[in-house]
């Protein structure tokens, strides 16, 4: 059967943006990408919240919102992402990342409230307080396709295989895709951040329109394009964690999709505010540094625009850190040191039984603007900031790369770790030139050396 989720149109559904509002002398306004935006609902003041209208923002946005009665769920769908949240659940979801909000979505009055800030970020907005003019200003960053954006002249491709159609059905609960394709060379892969399967079919030329018009329980959005000359590419935005079958039968390929149980623990209770992971081990007398390449094997993370592949940025620089690191005489307990797959929890596993004074994860930042760039440390909501700002300052003043700053975030391999840790995005694959910049051999030594002083600064300041 499938789950009833019916679009919000009557439903108001308002925010709640974490700004301090003491010495409020009017009610605030709205400002989403230079323009005042006017509702029947005005952004108000409560409890020292600024609530400000979820539709007006979904509509000035492009975002779509869709509700499940049945389980009180929120969908908020843009810029290939699907956001995920629940009437007075604290833990919400992009893609298949839990984060803890700061205030569960509640209703009050007939009306839904969920964090403004938590939306807009997530959907690579910049959500900032003008308390001079007393106004919420959002900015909305240009947004460029996963897909490559076609060609002002429709080009000629001369493969052997054609993507002539693409359709889908729903049978018990899954989410069945039809490509008509002939038979041939194809690689599926799974990626996160948001949760999405991609369908790489080799030597076919597109012959379809670039969506198909979706709503399951498992799927949001289907995505068509001509990836490059011999390459068309299927992406499926999905909503839920899935495995999936792949089985070509004549000219047909089927993907069928079923709900899977995800490797992470389910999430906590509403009341639970995470505090027991907040508390980290402080190992002053250990000599160990875990270092984990985040991604590996089948999981190759986030694609650079040139078709690159995170989870490589992320090993050389993790086998450069491991290099460096044992330069200075520490001993170097690595998570993967080729290019295979380890799950959240071996991860967490790995670096708990190795009893580290620290844990660093090197990753690689990719956003729906090719004009985003920098370095961004994050380490657990409320844990100590010293190694991530030790660095996030390092790198900085190394690579002269954007300071984006340290952040709090409720990634896995940083929540499960029972000594301080922090995870550190080097820069964006989906800005050229910092990709390019990645790759080069130079640069990530440079990284991994400034990320090796800060763990060693860090050591030195446990003595103290």
């Amino acid at each position: 059967m499938k789950k009833h989720i019916a679009t919000l149109t009557a439903l108001a559904l308002c925010c709640l943006l974490n700004f301090p509002t003491a010495g409020f002398a009017k009610t605030p306004s709205l400002i989403i990408n230079n323009k005042v935006v006017q509702s029947d609902v005005p952004p108000q003041i409560s409890n020292g919240r600024v609530l400000v209208p979820l539709r007006v923002i979904s509509e000035s946005m492009g975002a779509s919102v869709t509700w499940n009665g049945k389980s009180k769920q929120i969908y908020i769908s843009a810029n290939q992402k699907v956001l995920k949240l629940q009437l007075n659940n604290k833990i919400a979801y992009v893609g298949s990342q839990a984060l803890t909000l700061d205030a569960p979505p509640q209703l009050i009055k007939d009306r839904t409230f969920v964090p403004l800030r938590f939306i807009g970020e997530s959907l690579d907005s910049e959500v900032t307080w003008d308390g001079q003019n007393s106004r919420v200003v959002i900015s909305q960053t240009k947004h460029d396709s996963y897909l490559p954006k076609p060609a002002d002249q429709p080009k000629q491709f001369n493969n052997p295989r054609t993507l002539s159609d693409i359709s889908y059905r729903e049978v018990d609960n899954q989410t069945i895709i039809d490509l008509k394709v002939k038979a041939g060379s194809n690689k599926i892969m799974k990626l996160s951040n948001p949760d999405r399967l991609v369908i790489d079919l080799a030597d076919t030329t597109k012959a379809t329109g670039d969506s198909l018009n979706i709503d399951t329980n498992l799927v949001a959005a289907v995505r068509i394009g001509q990836f490059n000359d011999t390459t068309t590419r299927v992406v499926l935005d999905l909503k839920n964690f899935v495995t999936y079958e792949a089985k070509q039968s004549g000219d047909n390929l089927t993907i069928t999709l079923k709900e899977g149980v995800n490797e992470q623990p389910a999430p906590q209770p509403a009341t639970n505010d995470n505090s027991i992971y907040a508390n980290k081990t402080i190992n002053p007398d250990s000599n160990i540094v875990v270092v984990d390449a985040g991604h590996g094997g089948q999981d190759v993370g986030a694609i650079g625009v040139s078709g690159r592949y995170e989870k490589d940025i992320n090993l050389n620089i993790a086998l450069k850190l491991k290099a460096a690191l044992e330069a200075k005489g520490f001993q170097v307990v690595m998570t993967r040191d080729h290019d295979t797959f380890v799950s959240l929890p071996g991860i967490v596993e790995i670096a708990n039984n190795a009893n580290p004074f620290a844990f660093v994860s090197i990753h690689a930042n990719k956003a729906g603007s090719a004009q985003a760039t920098g370095v961004e440390t994050y380490t657990f909501y409320g844990t100590d900031r010293t190694l991530a700002n030790l660095v996030e300052n390092s790198i900085v003043a190394r690579t002269k790369q954007t300071n984006r700053g340290v952040k709090e975030a409720g990634f896995y391999v940083i929540k499960y770790t029972k000594v301080p840790a922090v995870l550190v995005e080097t820069g964006f694959i989906s800005n050229p030139a910092e990709e390019n910049f990645l790759f080069d051999d130079n640069n990530q030594t440079t990284i991994a050396n400034a990320i090796a002083d800060a763990v060693a600064q860090f050591k030195v300041s446990l003595r103290k």
